[in-house]
């Protein structure tokens, strides 16, 4: 399981982070099962709009009231 900081996720699963690009780079690296879970303070937005084939989708988000599944 891999813990994930972020600044802004959406209802798909794809995450905005802090800009230096490093869970980016570390995540395609990873285990295929491999569970990955965001950790966010502020509610999910419909959609981000520049994802691109590079991003790779969060299998979880817990905020402090709920937590997201999103089916990869």
């Amino acid at each position: 399981m891999i813990l994930i900081p972020l600044l802004c996720f959406d209802k798909q699963g794809f995450r905005v982070g802090y800009g230096k690009g490093f869970y980016d780079r570390f995540l395609p690296n990873c285990r295929n099962d491999i569970i990955k879970v965001g950790l966010s303070l502020f509610e999910s937005v419909d959609k981000i709009d520049d994802v691109n084939e590079y991003d790779v989708r969060m299998d979880f988000c817990v905020m402090s009231d709920r937590v997201f599944l999103f089916n990869n």
